[in-house]
């Protein structure tokens, strides 16, 4: 268990590194980048099997680590340019000036939070834009995915001295012990800057540590996410976006689609679209073959999705498809309800797992009072060959990004701002506007001597 008084140890160290490190060159940021990068394909094996052990998704399951290297060859690529001075215009009756720019520098010591759905992907991502920022990083991850957790530790440490970067992997925060570690350690310490992926609940934790020091922060927390489907969307093709947006990763994903809006007309083809695609990838002879994706991560995760479901079911919801589960393996079947009481907790709450609600609307006035009512989401997934109803959807909701006509698409792009609003977080990073998140803008004017 981590013991006060070694991260105090290391957050001094850090402290007294910052101002060293915030000098140093795109090319030396590059350099670690570089080396960070070597040593995650050298551990792939690795990275694999302990994904495998938490998660239970595929030994050979690549998309993290290519979400981590995709990262660092798009700030190889850029990082020179956005560490440059940003020049702006000198604004008329100013005196004139030797330069009038933006500098951005780094923040200094960033205490960042990993989150267990995504142990590799929403750890690195973050990390490798704070280091590219010229920061410090004390990073957590996540004590509910312990066995990939060590292994981000071994990384960061094989990579980085503790000065620079370290990333603890014990103290779980849902024991007395974890919480004295996360309020009484962690969220004491003075940093200039926190990052956390997770929950509204920490992230409210987070804000409130943040302000005792006005240190900034960035969080990303999720919500419910809708897919809007109207009369001219091909159903093929929400079909085949919803397989990744509800099942991948047992649907334990933090832009996953919570629930669907579509015509009545439309709802059952909709979903012997949907079915046929999820039997044709998760299901052998009929059976479901879960090991193809990924189970929860506990048994608290499992029960809760299973207590949603059979609320839901008690109230009249009707199962179109699936409804099994398996309390040993930890899983619950791809499951399409449908005719759902909007008092039940599938409709309420985050679901983050394999449950699709199918609602039903003839007025779009419907869609936007249910969506205000639940909050702003990280994502919001519209399907339409209108542009005219896509534009009408974007201008009577909110939400962190949208996809129109896929699914993630809006995280995918890393040339577009990712993050969340108000109950879904606040902050953006991802390419330069992650780099720019993790960096303090400074005005110049540099007034002719």
């Amino acid at each position: 268990m981590l013991e006060l008084q070694d991260v105090q140890q290391v957050f001094a160290a850090q402290q007294a590194n910052r101002r060293a490190l915030a000098q140093t060159t795109a090319e030396q940021r590059i350099e670690r980048l570089l080396r960070l990068r070597g040593e995650v394909e050298r551990r792939a094996a690795d990275i694999g099997a302990a994904i495998n052990a938490d998660l239970g998704r595929p030994v050979d399951n690549r998309d993290e680590i290519n979400t981590v290297l995709g990262s660092i060859d798009r700030i190889q690529a850029g990082l020179a340019e956005w560490m440059a001075p940003l020049e702006v215009p000198r604004t008329p009756g100013l005196p004139q000036a030797k330069g009038v720019y933006v500098r951005y520098e780094a923040r200094g010591v960033v205490l960042l939070f990993g989150t267990w759905d995504f142990p590799i992907g929403m750890f690195f991502s973050p990390f490798v834009q704070a280091v590219a920022a010229g920061n410090t990083v004390l990073g957590k991850t996540s004590s509910m995915a312990p066995a990939t957790g060590k292994v981000v530790g071994e990384i960061v440490s094989a990579v980085f001295p503790p000065e620079e970067a370290i990333a603890y992997s014990d103290g779980d925060v849902s024991t007395p012990e974890g919480q004295r570690l996360l309020r009484d350690v962690l969220l004491d310490l003075p940093v200039d800057h926190i990052f956390l992926t997770g929950s509204p609940k920490v992230g409210s934790a987070i804000v409130a540590a943040a302000s005792k020091h006005l240190a900034t922060f960035t969080v990303e927390l999720g919500g419910k996410s809708p897919v809007i489907v109207d009369d001219t969307a091909d159903l093929d093709k929400v079909a085949e976006a919803l397989l990744g947006l509800k099942i991948y990763n047992h649907g334990q994903t933090c832009l996953s689609a919570d629930y669907l809006w579509v015509p009545p007309h439309r709802r059952d083809e909709l979903i012997e679209k949907y079915t046929a695609a999820v039997q044709a990838a998760y299901y052998e002879d009929g059976v479901y073959q879960w090991q193809r994706d990924g189970r929860f991560v506990d048994r608290r995760n499992f029960d809760r999705v299973k207590g949603y479901l059979d609320e839901a079911v008690g109230k009249g919801a009707k199962v179109a498809f699936g409804g099994s589960s398996d309390a040993d393996a930890l899983v619950v079947e791809p499951t399409v309800l449908t005719d759902i009481p909007l008092d039940t907790g599938v409709i309420r709450e985050e679901l983050f797992g394999p449950v699709l609600p199918v609602l039903t609307y003839t007025d779009e006035q419907e869609i936007y009072e249910h969506s205000a009512a639940l909050g702003k989401p990280l994502g919001f997934y519209i399907f339409s060959s209108d542009d005219e109803f896509v534009e009408r959807v974007l201008a009577n909701t909110t939400s962190g990004g949208v996809t129109v006509n896929g699914g993630m698409l809006h995280w995918v792009e890393e040339n577009l701002p990712f993050g969340g609003v108000n109950s879904s977080g606040y902050g953006r990073y991802h390419g330069v506007w992650g780099f720019r998140e993790l960096s303090n803008a400074r005005s110049v004017f540099h007034a002719l001597a």
